[in-house]
């Protein structure tokens, strides 16, 4: 099948309606987050919470997914957000995405409620909703391993743990058992729709309109990735690569301002974690198999898990003081498990770390566990509670903020974005700062964070072709950093549309660029494209997410400032955001945009250039424009 021949599957859970479109109709946003977020903003009512059984979900597989495209096996899932009341979105490898590409299937379109927890099973684009009763409070790897025997091997499954069906706003969903959709509550979303997995079989093939070019095109990717150092070290040791586990800062026991002690950082290098790598799998078409797979003792027990990502180390080696390796792969093996998300599972333990620590709770509330700075038996009973809402469990099993304010007395030491839980450390980089914050999603550096370290190789020509400037100057500075975000949130929200892993470019010049991204873009589909038009597409479907966020928040310009933590606690004493410069860069950043630098809001001229004129009206219509 050609790439836009995919249908749309759209599938009301509580009549048990299946209808479908043609993925052609919605051609100008290529595909997968684009799609998604186009769908959401038409057809999600106002006003409904997002557990409502009307509210809407979509799954999206990118464009070039299902065919040999380096990395295009990636699959985003959006709705509205359980923290923020924003958008909510998340995306995720595996092998999900091939699969229901190749069963005819581009995107899938959630509303209603089932009666009782059900499982969906699509087999050539054939829709069954099936009891899965047998599947309540089932683990993921349990949900994957029960659907495969009953279904067949060749299925691939998409599912939540408890942690979702408790409507924990933790939880998240998981592919191959280690594969997660994190951050926005989107597994809670699920749960909160009786949807306990999605399974899928096809059995049809993905086909580029210039097979040659194509080939040619995926040769030179491959090509090039093999040579990047860092690519390199990324396909030996896994997604957690890096040089040193950290570098200046961290959010050490809950973003103190302190620096872990040297020795820890020692204990933490990749290479201690490399002791228990047994082997590593690939996501389909990935030449890169970041996929670590470790197996270590916990107890009497030997346990294997997979994927550690980079956020482990910040979320339990520094933020929880944990210095085991084991103990860290234990803890992410949980979180699969169970079905949370590491990042707002870890903020809301080490919220009530710091609550502990600071005499705010005590025993009585956490029904007997001493939350001491490093005690990893109880973050591994704390992990269990909150996918259980269990206890204390049920206090914070809903982000850090909700927690605060249901504890009070003086607990407010969360740490977020607009409601959304906060792992990354703000502090020192100013690119890295406005990029996490103004993320339509809520505090998140997978839209539009540059980690300048990376780009600061990048010779003139390079630096002026992406950002218009000589060089992206010293990483404290503030001057032009809006330039680096801006291009940073295109090419991650291209990627997303096409289903590409962002694991291919890295923020590196020696990784893929636009144009090798445009390369294979033009293949595929058989018609020219060049990089600055797919940074455009990029462009539109951001500023689709920003007015979804201007729909169905009130939101204003106040709400793209950093948390407090980064003005008023100084780093080690040094670093710490300028308040005053921070909002001329946030002027820069809108006007890069052409939103409104007073409301942060996009102009009517703009959203015409982008094509969005309909959303302009829609806005207009709801009162939502200023």
């Amino acid at each position: 099948m050609e790439l836009f021949s995919s249908r749309v599957l759209w599938l009301d859970l509580s009549k048990g309606k299946v209808s479908y479109e043609e993925l052609s109709k919605y051609r100008r946003f290529l595909g997968g987050r684009g799609v998604n977020q186009y769908i959401l903003i038409k057809n999600l009512p106002l006003g409904l919470h997002p557990f409502d059984p009307e509210s809407v979900l979509t799954i999206g597989a990118g464009l070039l997914v299902g065919t040999d495209a380096p990395g295009a096996c990636r699959v985003s899932i959006d709705t509205k957000n359980v923290f923020t009341g924003g958008i909510g979105s998340a995306n995720v490898g595996g092998d999900f995405g091939p699969e229901l590409r190749s069963a005819g299937i581009s995107n899938i379109v959630l509303s209603g409620k089932a009666e009782d927890l059900i499982y969906v099973c699509i087999r050539d684009g054939r829709v069954e909703i099936r009891d899965a009763s047998h599947l309540q409070h089932k683990n993921t790897s349990e949900t994957d391993e029960i659907l495969k025997k009953d279904l067949g091997t060749e299925f691939q499954v998409m599912t939540i743990g408890p942690a979702g069906e408790n409507l924990a706003a933790a939880s998240c969903v998981v592919v191959n058992r280690a594969r997660s959709a994190s951050r926005c509550g989107v597994g809670a979303v699920f749960g909160s729709k009786n949807l306990k997995a999605i399974a899928v079989k096809g059995e049809g093939t993905v086909e580029a309109s210039n097979s040659q070019d194509f080939s040619r095109a995926i040769q030179k990717c491959i090509e090039k990735l093999n040579q990047s150092e860092f690519n390199r070290r990324r396909m030996k040791y896994g997604v957690y690569c890096y040089d040193e586990p950290w570098g200046v800062e961290t959010p050490y026991r809950n973003f103190s301002g302190e620096v872990p002690p040297e020795e820890k950082k020692r204990k933490l290098t990749p290479d201690e974690f490399l002791k228990y790598k047994v082997g590593k799998r690939t996501c389909r078409s990935c030449p890169i198999a970041c996929w670590s797979v470790y197996r270590f003792r916990h107890g009497n027990q030997w346990v294997t898990t997979e994927a550690l990502q980079g956020n482990d180390i910040s979320n339990f080696g520094t933020r929880l003081d944990m210095d085991q390796p084991e103990d860290v792969l234990y803890a992410h093996h949980l979180c699969d498990e169970l079905g949370l998300d590491v990042d707002v599972a870890s903020s809301s333990i080490a919220w009530a770390f710091d609550c502990y620590n600071r005499k705010i709770i005590g025993t009585k509330e956490t029904r007997g566990l001493e939350l001491e700075w490093g005690n990893t038996e109880a973050v591994f009973e704390l992990l269990r509670r909150i996918a259980f809402r269990d206890g204390f469990g049920d206090v914070i099993a809903d982000g850090c903020k909700t927690a605060s304010a249901r504890i009070g007395r003086g607990s407010e030491y969360c740490v977020h974005v607009k409601g959304n839980d906060l792992f990354e450390s703000l502090w020192v980089s100013p690119s890295w700062a406005l990029g996490v914050v103004v993320s339509p999603r809520g505090g998140t550096h997978t839209r539009g964070t540059v980690i300048e370290k990376r780009m600061s190789e990048a010779p003139e020509e390079l630096c002026r072709e992406l950002f218009g400037v000589a060089s992206i100057g010293e990483i404290t500075s503030y001057e032009n950093k809006e330039r680096l975000v801006v291009f940073m949130e295109r090419l991650n929200t291209i990627l997303d549309c096409l289903g590409i892993c962002m694991f291919t470019h890295s923020a590196r010049p020696d990784m893929l660029l636009p144009e090798d991204y445009a390369e294979l873009l033009s293949a595929a589909m058989g018609s020219q494209i060049d990089a600055s038009e797919l940074l455009q597409i990029g462009e539109r479907v951001h500023t689709l997410e920003k007015c979804f966020n201007t729909l169905h928040t009130s939101w204003t310009r106040k709400d793209d400032s950093p948390p407090k933590v980064f003005l008023e606690r100084p780093l080690l004493g040094k670093y710490s955001i300028d308040v005053e410069k921070w909002n001329s860069l946030l002027d820069r950043y809108y006007e890069a945009h052409g939103w409104n630098k007073e409301t942060g809001q996009p102009r009517r001229e703009t959203l015409a250039s982008l094509g969005l004129t309909e959303i302009y009206d829609l806005l207009k219509e709801k009162g939502r424009i200023n």
